[in-house]
C-alpha cells in the first residue's frame, strides 16, 4: 500500500486576516468550525501529524484523530519579522523584503531562509515511509515547500503558490512522491 499524506493548512488566523507575520496565535473559531466540517470529507487517515503551534494543534484537534506532533512541520522561522505586518516591511524595509522574496538563500530577517525551510520539509518527506493515509496540519510555507519537493521544482518557484487556510493538498508516494489535485 503507497502512502498517502493529505496536507491541511490550518484555520484561518488574524494574522493572515491583516497581512502580517504569525506569532503562535489561536485559529479563528469560524476555522475551526470548518475544519470539523472537513474532517467528514476526509477518508479516514491512520492518524493525524500536525506541527507544533497553537493554531495548527486547534486545526488537528477539530478534525479529530489521533494526533502526533511533528516538529519538521513547524511553521517558517521567520526571526525578526515575526508579528509584522507585510505592508510596514515594505515602507520600513523595503530592500530586504524585495530580496527575501526574490532570493531563496535570503534570510534578512535573521529567520530560516526559504531555501533551508525546503530542505528541512524534503528531508522529513525523503524519510518518512510507513504506508497508509495520514492527515498533516501544518503551514502554508511548509505545505508550499512540499509541493516544490514532489515536483522537483526549484525554490524560485516557492512564491508562486498560494496556499489558503483549510487547503488540502495530496502527497502520494509510490517509489516517488507525486501531487495528487
Amino acid at each position: 500500500m503507497p502512502t498517502r499524506l493529505s496536507f491541511i493548512c490550518h484555520a484561518r488566523t488574524e494574522a493572515q486576516r491583516l497581512g502580517r507575520f504569525a506569532l503562535d496565535e489561536a485559529a479563528d473559531p469560524k476555522g475551526l468550525l470548518l475544519a470539523a466540517e472537513l474532517s467528514a470529507r476526509l477518508k479516514k487517515p491512520v492518524r493525524i501529524l500536525c506541527a507544533p503551534e497553537t493554531r495548527t494543534l486547534q486545526t488537528a484537534q477539530a478534525l479529530g484523530g489521533e494526533i502526533e506532533i511533528v516538529p519538521a512541520l513547524g511553521d517558517y522561522d521567520i526571526g525578526d519579522w515575526q508579528g509584522q505586518r507585510l505592508s510596514d516591511l515594505q515602507q520600513s524595509m523595503p530592500q530586504a523584503l524585495a530580496n527575501w522574496i526574490s532570493n531563496p538563500d535570503a534570510a534578512p530577517h535573521g529567520g530560516e531562509s526559504i531555501q533551508a525551510l525546503c530542505l528541512r520539509v524534503s528531508a522529513w518527506l525523503d524519510e518518512f515511509r510507513e504506508e497508509g493515509h495520514f492527515a498533516v496540519v501544518t503551514h502554508p510555507f511548509v505545505i508550499r515547500a512540499a509541493i516544490l519537493h514532489a515536483l522537483a521544482a526549484s525554490t524560485a518557484s516557492f512564491n508562486l503558490i498560494d496556499v489558503e487556510p483549510l487547503a488540502v493538498v495530496d502527497l502520494r508516494f509510490n517509489e516517488r512522491w507525486r501531487l495528487r489535485v
